[in-house]
């Protein structure tokens, strides 16, 4: 029982931590303590300001010391969590009184940042689409080399004709940066001089790859990169939907998957580098979107998406790579047996091209078995004989708007009622339809009735599907 309450608690903690708001909060304090510890090396030390600053930046610090706990307690790999945030721990460490000489370390931080709005920055569309993750880790270097810069040449250069104030220094900073040389001032120390050296080095390295990005070489090495960096953070996930293969349907069905009311992050394993068609730009959240390619069949690629600890997963019949109908279901079967024996708690549902694959799965424990060809085929002779029924159909089988079907568990307060009485309760008090009743019998077996007798009574733990605008409460 304790374990269980343990887990429950590290769950809620991980969904807060990775959460889209607590990531930009996170992100906008790292700035925020960037800005203080430049602030406070540039201001006079007997000044309200500086006390001011130094005092802002020790709480922020607390705040990444918590919050690095946190992530720590939730870890299920340790060492992992080390080799991710091993800079943020060392910019954490001048919050200890004899370690006040590394406060220059909090600019490591400003690299965490940068990775945080990339991912949020994903949601945003448009020409620089392709190269949005590249531009902003050397928008992310530029700013910390030229950080950097000022708070050296600010201790070093006290006093050089030039670079007096806090204004001259980041102007020297940014125009030596940007033109290659001492633009404004003439270092006279050998750190100045290096510092110096060093901005004009680095100017001249960022602005070239700034320029580089068009190049194929280029942007594969830094799609790589982030491409590394996103692949740690798959260790980090619970509770997610993980995504095997891709065909025509699969943009729909990322649709429904993000149109509910909880954002779950959802892991897309393909065996090819690029989704044909393109994900559309609505109603698909890029900032949730994780995308592995790899053949899911394989052991390492199921361990890298961490389907052990994934609530549900999909199996799409895949179309990317030219197979014959029997042998994609062959696959599908393949990877269903496989996700089953590793994690059989998961709720998987799998798509076939022929129901003669059914048993296999059924024995496999898999969930739900769709056979999308066929079921378009029942609609459309469905639809010969009753007319109009298409546009009932669309709009009971999507979340995105009107009515749809919704799943509800039976509470304390309605156990023991009658079909009759919830249904009536259901229509007056919540304008629910009730559809069908599922009995979860002893041993996790569960009984479907569609369109029940009134006269069935329910009990706590059954479970009724309704036709509804929202999540009905029973």
């Amino acid at each position: 029982m304790r374990k269980h309450r343990t887990d429950t608690v590290k769950r809620r903690v991980e969904r807060f931590l990775h959460h889209p708001y607590t990531e930009i909060v996170l992100a906008g304090l790292i700035l925020a303590s960037v800005g203080l510890i430049v602030g406070s090396a540039v201001l006079p030390a007997d000044s309200q300001a500086w006390a001011i600053s130094v005092t802002v930046s020790d709480a922020i610090t607390l705040l990444f010391v918590v919050e690095l706990s946190l992530r720590y307690w939730i870890a299920t790999r340790k060492r992992r969590f080390f080799v991710r945030f091993w800079p943020d721990i060392l910019a954490c460490l001048p919050l200890l009184r004899p370690l006040r000489f590394l406060r220059i370390l909090m600019l490591l931080r400003i690299f965490r940042a940068g990775a945080l709005f990339s991912r949020r920055l994903l949601v945003f569309r448009g020409a620089l689409r392709a190269t949005l993750q590249e531009l902003t880790m050397l928008g992310t270097a530029t700013a910390a080399l030229m950080l950097a810069g000022a708070v050296v040449l600010n201790h070093a250069e006290a006093g050089t004709a030039g670079l007096e104030g806090v204004g001259e220094i980041l102007y020297f900073t940014v125009a030596s940066t940007i033109g290659g040389e001492p633009i404004g001032a003439n270092p006279t120390s050998h750190v100045g001089r290096m510092a110096t050296l060093t901005l004009m080095l680095g100017g001249l390295t960022l602005f070239g790859l700034f320029i580089g990005t068009v190049s194929a070489s280029i942007t594969t090495r830094l799609s790589a990169t982030m491409g590394e960096m996103r692949t740690m953070e798959l260790d980090e996930l619970r509770d997610h939907t993980v995504v095997f293969g891709w065909n025509r349907g699969g943009p729909t069905m990322l649709q429904e998957l993000f149109s509910g009311p909880e954002d779950r992050e959802v892991v897309l394993v393909t065996e090819t580098a690029e989704l044909v068609p393109e994900l559309p730009a609505e109603g698909i959240k890029q900032e949730l979107l994780y995308k592995i390619q790899g053949d899911y069949t394989r052991m390492e690629i199921l361990d890298l998406v961490s389907v052990r600890g994934a609530s549900s997963a999909i199996l799409l019949a895949d179309d990317q790579v030219p197979r014959s109908d029997q042998d994609r279901d062959a696959r599908t079967v393949l990877a269903a047996l496989t996700i089953e024996k590793i994690a059989p708690t998961i709720f998987t549902i799998a798509e076939l091209t022929n129901r003669q694959n059914e048993e296999l799965l059924r024995m496999a424990h898999v969930e739900e078995i769709v056979v999308s060809e066929e079921y378009g085929a029942v609609i459309m002779g469905s639809a010969e004989r009753n007319r109009g029924v298409v546009s009932i159909v669309d709009e009971i089988l999507t979340n995105r708007y009107g009515n749809a079907l919704r799943k509800v568990t039976v509470g304390r307060a309605s156990a023991g009622k009658t079909i009759r009485d919830l249904h009536r309760e259901l229509k007056d008090d919540q304008g629910a339809v009730l559809v069908a009743f599922i009995h979860c019998e002893e041993g996790g077996e569960q009984q479907v009735v569609v369109n029940p007798d009134s006269a069935t009574v329910v009990t706590k733990g059954d479970r009724l599907v309704v036709l509804s605008e929202r999540d009905p409460r029973v």
